[in-house]
């Protein structure tokens, strides 16, 4: 058992768990599967990550269309 889990249960019941467990593996996946496949992102958050993060180093890389 990781750290902390055992104190989950004390805000979350063994459904909301396994919701929030499957939401994290979903976005997990969605990620490599946009990176594996360079899906282009949308014109809008490409706008606001250029302006926000770009000076921090992130590039819009091969997701640029």
């Amino acid at each position: 058992m990781r750290p902390g889990a055992s104190q989950s249960c004390c805000y979350w019941d063994e459904g909301q768990i396994v919701e929030i467990t499957a939401l994290i593996s979903y976005f997990g996946f969605m990620n490599r599967w946009n990176d594996t496949l360079a899906t282009p992102l949308e014109d809008a958050p490409a706008e606001v990550a250029e302006q926000h993060i770009t000076k921090h180093g992130w590039s819009l890389g091969k997701h640029g269309r």
